[in-house]
């Protein structure tokens, strides 16, 4: 694990959970996810699955503590790992080297996997699975947030990058 890298990572969860905070809600009472739009540029920065691992079970931790979904800490903690696995297997495939239109690929599929586990695991637990699809517009609309903010994130730490 390099330190350089755990650092950046926190310092990225960080600013992800204060935008948490500081975002009002705008669709149904509903945030978008600007914690998880964070953990996807650590996995990008990530080279080690055990440093990937540690951020999926930070950005679990963080976004169980601060959900404001009725019985949404289990389902926040399951889908960020599963999540951080998808993502980080799909960098692997995809290389380190991403343009725009992978870093969009990357960020909407890893938000849809993020939501629809999300969606599917809280509504079960909840019993309320007749839900899920019109729930889902939700997450559409969180796949495109994210897909232009990970644009945006990659593309200023990319310019970043040489002097840190």
């Amino acid at each position: 694990m390099k330190t350089r890298n755990i650092t950046i990572s926190a310092i990225f969860m960080a600013l992800g959970l204060v935008m948490h905070f500081m975002v009002p809600p705008i669709f149904g009472g509903v945030k978008p996810d600007f914690l998880l739009s964070m953990m996807f540029m650590c996995l990008i920065i990530t080279d080690d699955i055990r440093e990937a691992i540690l951020v999926g079970l930070c950005g679990g931790v963080m976004s169980a503590l601060t959900t404001s979904f009725p019985g949404g800490q289990v389902p926040n903690m399951v889908e960020k790992i599963l999540t951080t696995f998808f993502v980080y297997y799909l960098l692997k495939a995809m290389g380190r080297d991403l343009s725009n239109l992978q870093i969009i690929i990357l960020f909407a599929l890893g938000t849809l996997v993020s939501g629809v586990s999300f969606l599917a695991i809280a509504l079960f637990i909840t019993g309320q699975l007749a839900l899920f699809i019109p729930s889902m517009s939700v997450v559409l609309l969180a796949m495109v947030v994210n897909s232009i903010f990970g644009v945006i994130l990659m593309n200023v730490y990319k310019k970043i990058k040489a002097y840190i």
